[in-house]
């Protein structure tokens, strides 16, 4: 089959998409206590006198996998009540929104590494649930749905306990996060046809190398009387 140039070759197409009907970042601070039944079984208390230079650092992770959220991971919600429209005037017109309520859940873990007297040790949590309830304004008609990203995310976890027994750890989450209403709709387009680049790398043969020479001892810089020329340092 003889291939044949697209290049100009434009047609009226069709594609599938999704249509981003409304888009706003919220911003969310959590504060929560975890109490140490929640956390698990530790190998070491992380309140010990034993434990001494103990860190804390905790993060999201994939509720499936348990991996830490690659950046800007999708988050499952559930809207918790029917969307309510409301009017608003905004730059002198009047817009109907729907006011979403919803909720999602994020697990995280903490880690504490220090020293257990002399030894290292790093040991993480078992994953914690934590349920956030949301609100929002959207241009989010019927046939809308939600999608959430988590956009940036600090976590700090400081420690609590009695008699050298962890009690519970507090926890506080700075959450920002992209809200999205949207619809699969079909686009129709008018637009060439794409063809593959050109091979930007090839693997051409090098020239032949030329060892060095060395010009000044052969065939040499000869003086006058025809014999080399020795320069006294």
């Amino acid at each position: 089959m003889q291939s044949q140039s697209l290049q100009g070759a434009q047609e009226l197409l069709c594609f599938n998409a999704e249509k981003v009907y409304d888009w706003v970042i919220l911003q969310n601070t959590i504060n929560q206590n975890v109490p140490a039944a929640d956390i698990g079984v530790l190998p070491i208390d992380p309140v010990s006198p034993a434990v001494s230079n103990l860190t804390t650092r905790c993060y999201l992770v994939d509720p499936l996998t348990g991996n830490p959220l690659p950046p800007n991971a999708e988050i499952e919600v559930v809207e918790t009540a029917d969307r309510q429209d409301r009017m608003f005037v905004i730059d002198g017109s009047q817009v109907t929104l729907q006011r979403v309520s919803f909720e999602k859940v994020i697990n995280v873990v903490i880690e504490f590494s220090g020293f257990d007297g002399t030894t290292p040790f790093v040991e993480i949590s078992d994953p914690i649930e934590i349920t956030i309830p949301e609100s929002v304004f959207l241009c989010a008609p019927e046939g809308t749905r939600l999608v959430v990203r988590i956009s940036d995310v600090e976590c700090s976890a400081s420690v609590n306990g009695t008699a050298g027994e962890l009690v519970s750890v507090d926890l506080t989450l700075d959450l920002c996060q992209s809200v999205q209403a949207v619809a699969d709709v079909t686009l129709e387009l008018v637009a060439d046809f794409c063809e593959p680049r050109d091979n930007l790398i090839t693997e051409d043969c090098p020239n032949p190398i030329i060892p060095p020479q060395c010009p000044v001892v052969f065939p040499g810089i000869t003086g006058n009387n025809g014999t080399p020329t020795v320069t006294n340092n």
